[in-house]
């Protein structure tokens, strides 16, 4: 009977002691909060450089005649409202390559990416974002029309907290491609500690 008190006393201790001494787990986004962030992300960085390169960046022409590429360069910013309020603002500079004789335009970006209480809505909880990150994108055109290969590029870190009271810290890298030939578009890389690959139809055929 003294053998089993003292066994207890003992686990007691030690439970006692590593509960006093050990660290609090890092909290964790639900599996449903990171893919809303992961898709808010990923939807609102294309549609801020879709913004910067829609049809009448792309349908552009040049003044009088031009034997060779011309290229132009250009710097920019663009802010957007997230959805439950904070902004997302994005800022860089670009170049854009354009060659008449082939019908070629070729688009090339990079910068920064900062969302400044940022937040979003999943159900009754509210996620609020904030953090930077670096970006790059490249589009090309052929006779205006949509060619090759799209790559998009964003990495960086983002502190959140939810309206529950939680709180922690994020990071991504991920990568988006679009095959304009097969009208995909591919999004892989890891995003909150969670790994990302998906595909889906990039836009819809008339």
């Amino acid at each position: 009977m003294f053998r089993r008190a003292t066994g207890l006393l003992v686990a007691s201790s030690l439970l006692f002691t590593a509960c006093e001494s050990g660290t609090a787990p890092t909290p964790q986004l639900e599996d449903a909060d990171a893919e809303l962030l992961t898709a808010e992300a990923d939807a609102m960085l294309s549609g801020l450089l879709d913004d910067l390169f829609g049809p009448t960046t792309a349908a552009a022409t040049v003044e009088g005649p031009a034997l060779t590429p011309v290229v132009t360069t250009w710097s920019f910013e663009r802010t957007r409202t997230c959805r439950a309020g904070g902004s997302a603002t994005l800022t860089g500079e670009g170049s854009r390559e354009r060659d008449i004789e082939a019908g070629t335009l070729d688009h090339e970006a990079s910068g920064t990416k900062v969302r400044d209480a940022c937040g979003f809505v999943r159900g009754d909880v509210t996620i609020t974002v904030d953090g930077s990150g670096e970006w790059t994108h490249e589009r090309h055109f052929l006779d205006r029309a949509p060619t090759g290969t799209w790559t998009t590029t964003w990495v960086g870190e983002f502190d959140w907290a939810k309206s529950t009271g939680q709180s922690g810290s994020c990071a991504h890298d991920l990568t988006a491609t679009i095959d304009t030939e097969t009208n995909t578009r591919t999004l892989v890389g890891t995003h909150c500690g969670r790994e990302i690959d998906r595909s889906r139809t990039w836009r819809a055929q008339n």
